[in-house]
């Protein structure tokens, strides 16, 4: 069978993927690949905000009045989201 030819399955795929990573020749893309718009800080500080914002709403839901904890709740997640903010631990950037 010509080689553009043969069989894709899925052990093919993973045999594949499984050498590039112990060769080192997987397709990482270098970390100039992606720029945030807004600085670390400014990311630091809308993530703890908005974090924030989100225990208020779940009081304002447990206490209160669920709609407006709701609300709270829902804007805070839009605005983080919206900035590109997200908890991730193990990024450098």
């Amino acid at each position: 069978m010509a080689e553009h030819a043969k069989e894709n399955t899925l052990e093919t795929a993973i045999a594949n993927l499984t050498d590039e990573r112990e060769d080192g020749t997987d397709t990482v893309q270098p970390d100039s690949a992606y720029t945030p718009v807004f600085s670390k800080q400014v990311r630091t500080v809308v993530y703890v905000l908005g974090l924030i914002a989100s225990c208020v709403g779940l009081g304002f839901m447990t206490f209160g009045d669920a709609a407006i904890g709701g609300y709270i709740s829902t804007v805070a997640g839009f605005i983080a989201s919206g900035l590109g903010v997200a908890y991730n631990p193990l990024r450098n950037a």
